[in-house]
C-alpha cells in the first residue's frame, strides 16, 4: 500500500502554493500535460547538515559512510559536487532522502530532468539516477533502480550516454542484479561536449522508459514489474570509478572532478505544484520490514556498514 502527498520543493525552500504556481516554467514538449512537482534551482543549498530533518537534499548513499569533507557547494545558483583524490567513498553523492528513509521525496512515474556539466576526464563517472525508498526501509527484498545519466571520462567514452533500467534481488544479505538493459542502454552523440551544459532527462510511463538528451529522445526500454510497485528518489553524484568500478584509478591523473547541476525538475500527470496547500514531505505507508533482508544500517557496527557498502556498491555497479 503507498499513500503518497505531494512533495513541493521550490528553490531549495519551501514557499506558499500560489507563489510557486506563479514562477513555474513550462514543461517541455516530452512532457506536456505534466505539472511541475519539484524543482530546484539552487539559488540556495538546501543540504542536510546532520542527514536528518526536513530539506531538499541529504548527503550520501543511505548504505555509505558519507565523505569528510563533505564537498558540496553553490556558487552562482550552480551546485558543485566535488570528488578529491583519497576520499573515502569514491563519489559526492546528495540525495532527495534521508538515509533513514525518514523524510523522502519519491516518485512514481514522470519526467524528471537536470541540466548539468562535468570535467570529461579520466576516472569521471558522474550520476543522475533514482531508486526506491522502500530499499532504505528494507522492506522488499526487490529492488528497480533508474540511472537517468551515467557518463565515463575516459578517451573512448567521453561521448557516450549510459541509460540504465536495473533489477536487484537481495538473497542473503547480497545484491544480485537479475535483469538490466544492458546492450541498449548507451548512444554516442557525435560531436558532444559533455563539459558544457547540457540537458538529461527521462521520461517515465507504466512499462516503460525513454531517454533524453537536451530534449531529443535517444532509446526507450521496458521497465521490470518491480517499478511499478516502488516509489523513487532523486540523487546526483560526482563518482570515480574507471569503466564502472567504484574506486578504480587506472590511468587517473586528476585530482578532483566536478559535476555542476544548474538545476533539477520533476514533471508528473495530475499533481499540479500547488495542489496541497500543506506543503510538506511525502507520507508513504510504511510496511514491515521484510524477513532475509539487511538488518537496519543503525544496527550494523562500522565494519559490518563498511563492508555492507563496498559489497553493494560494487556488485551493483558492476554490470552496466
Amino acid at each position: 500500500m503507498h499513500l503518497i502527498k505531494t512533495a513541493i520543493l521550490v528553490s531549495s525552500f519551501l514557499v506558499s502554493a500560489d507563489a510557486a504556481l506563479a514562477s513555474a516554467p513550462a514543461p517541455p514538449a516530452q512532457a506536456a500535460g505534466y505539472s511541475l512537482v519539484f524543482y530546484d534551482d539552487f539559488s540556495n543549498l538546501s543540504l542536510s547538515p546532520t542527514g536528518g530533518d526536513q530539506y531538499a537534499w541529504y548527503p550520501g548513499i543511505f548504505y555509505e559512510t558519507v565523505p569528510s569533507p563533505f564537498n558540496a557547494s553553490i556558487a552562482y545558483s550552480v551546485l558543485d559536487l566535488e570528488w578529491t583524490s583519497g576520499q573515502n567513498p569514491a563519489d559526492t553523492t546528495i540525495s532527495s532522502c534521508s538515509s533513514s528513509g525518514d523524510h523522502c521525496r519519491a516518485f512514481r512515474y514522470g519526467y524528471f530532468e537536470a541540466r548539468m556539466k562535468w570535467d570529461v576526464t579520466t576516472g569521471a563517472w558522474p550520476a543522475f539516477w533514482m531508486i526506491p525508498v522502500e530499499g532504505i526501509w528494507g522492506t522488499t527484498l526487490e529492488t528497480g533502480e533508474l540511472d537517468i545519466f551515467e557518463g565515463q571520462g575516459g578517451p573512448a567514452t567521453a561521448h557516450t550516454f549510459y541509460g540504465t533500467v536495473h533489477d536487484w534481488v537481495r538473497t542473503s544479505g547480497t545484491a544480485l542484479q537479475v535483469a538490466s538493459n544492458r546492450g541498449s542502454n548507451t548512444a554516442v552523440i557525435a560531436g558532444v561536449d559533455f563539459s558544457q551544459w547540457h540537458n538529461y532527462g527521462v521520461l517515465w510511463t507504466p512499462g516503460k522508459v525513454t531517454w533524453y538528451f537536451d530534449d531529443s529522445p535517444l532509446f526507450s526500454a521496458a521497465t521490470y514489474p518491480i517499478f511499478d510497485e516502488q516509489n523513487y528518489y532523486l540523487m546526483l553524484g560526482a563518482q570515480e570509478g574507471v569503466n564502472f568500478v567504484n574506486g578504480n584509478m587506472s590511468g587517473v591523473t586528476a585530482s578532483s572532478m566536478n559535476l555542476y547541476v544548474d538545476w533539477v525538475k520533476a514533471w508528473q500527470l495530475n499533481q499540479p505544484l500547488g495542489a496541497n496547500s500543506n506543503i510538506k514531505d511525502i507520507i508513504i505507508a510504511r510496511p514491515t520490514r521484510v524477513e532475509g533482508t539487511t538488518k537496519p544500517k543503525a544496527a550494523l557496527s562500522p565494519a559490518e556498514a563498511e563492508a555492507a557498502a563496498k559489497t553493494d556498491r560494487l556488485i551493483r555497479r558492476s554490470d552496466q
